[in-house]
């Protein structure tokens, strides 16, 4: 690894001294601070501007790459060149009751998404939360971009890059713990995917839109979640409502503004 970039916005004096503390031992990080929170789009495009590199590697505060992961993932970048964007398997931390069973569902669907389109090779869609990408296939974000890791993989897809995920590579994810930030969380996931179909003209293949624009395979994916989980049946009513919920929610904030969702809200 050539260099580290670390973008801290708006964060406490504590984590600020720790990081410059780690910046003064290790020659290869470089800290970025920023004192008022500029949205992700623009840290990302900090980090960006910062990378000479062929390859960038992008994780969130909030994730934790598991042993090797990084390995893996470059591996699976120097073993193809046509590969544009790979990116880890999402884990999210384990819990007891209705929530974590329902994001423990509605990963796993995610997860089995992106691994079928991975073997159909028709994939245009990457996770963020630990993701690679070849520098030459991606480009700046354009500003008040919700979804980075969608942009860049919709982007390098464009321009004939395939995108990967690695099965071997795992990640664990911070989750919301409340149905109300969960709804929050899919409003805002549900924007961007939306505004990337405008930025790009071209939808990210997830789920939920194979759902609606490729039926035989977003249901055959569902129904194979449904069926290597079946306990999740319990909480399909509640994975439905909160999913229409927060669709409707994310249309009406497509409609009423494009800068919606630029500054994400911190779960507590």
């Amino acid at each position: 690894m050539q260099k580290i970039v670390i973008v801290a916005s708006d964060c406490s004096s504590e984590t600020i001294s720790a990081l410059d503390r780690l910046q003064r031992e290790d020659g290869r990080m470089e800290l970025v601070v920023e004192q008022k929170r500029q949205g992700k789009a623009d840290a990302v495009n900090k980090i960006l501007a910062r990378t000479k590199t062929p390859l960038v590697l992008f994780t969130n505060s909030d994730s934790r790459p598991q042993p090797g992961a990084i390995a893996k993932l470059l591996s699976s970048m120097e073993s193809d060149r046509r590969i544009g964007a790979v990116s880890a398997v999402p884990e999210p931390e384990a819990g007891r009751g209705p929530i974590p069973l329902l994001l423990d569902f509605m990963w796993s669907a995610h997860n089995r998404c992106s691994i079928a389109l991975n073997h159909m090779d028709i994939s245009n869609h990457s996770c963020d939360e630990l993701v690679m990408f070849r520098t030459r296939a991606i480009t700046f974000l354009p500003p008040r971009t919700v979804n980075d890791g969608a942009f860049f993989a919709a982007t390098a897809r464009l321009r004939g890059f395939s995108i990967k995920v690695s099965t071997a590579a795992k990640v664990k994810i911070r989750t919301p713990t409340r149905i109300s930030d969960v709804i929050l969380q899919r409003r805002r996931i549900l924007f961007g995917h939306a505004q990337v179909w405008r930025q790009i003209g071209t939808p990210p293949k997830t789920i939920e839109s194979l759902l609606f624009l490729s039926p035989p395979i977003g249901i055959r994916l569902l129904v194979s979640t449904l069926a290597n989980r079946p306990r999740s049946f319990v909480i399909l009513p509640v994975a439905f409502v909160s999913e229409m919920l927060a669709g409707l929610l994310s249309v009406y904030d497509v409609l009423r503004s494009s800068k919606a969702h630029t500054i994400w809200r911190r779960f507590d």
